[in-house]
């Protein structure tokens, strides 16, 4: 009983610290409406970086950044798909 009583005095003290009561709060006038969305602001950009962090650490190319034509040919060069011929003849192309 000693310990329910304790802990029920221990729960109540910021209650009884407080001598105006709870009502204190409304008394901040339409600047505490603004606290809320604040708070959705910082949560999204909160989320906003992990999910750029995220992307970053993942290795891949941002989305909207597709390789150019004269990597991808080097590319496929490499590969082996075409021949030094084909090569040279479609890079001199993309050139001009």
């Amino acid at each position: 009983m000693k310990r329910l009583a304790l802990s029920l005095v221990l729960l109540a003290q910021p209650a009884l610290a407080d001598p105006e009561g709870y009502d204190h709060m409304m008394n901040y006038g339409p600047g505490m409406m603004f606290g809320p969305v604040l708070w959705l602001i910082v949560l999204g950009l909160v989320v906003a970086g992990i999910v750029w962090f995220v992307r970053r650490m993942d290795g891949h190319a941002p989305v909207g950044k597709a390789p150019g034509a004269l990597a991808e040919l080097d590319m496929r060069f490499a590969r082996g798909e075409i021949d030094a011929e084909d090569y040279a003849a479609r890079k001199k192309l993309l050139a001009s």
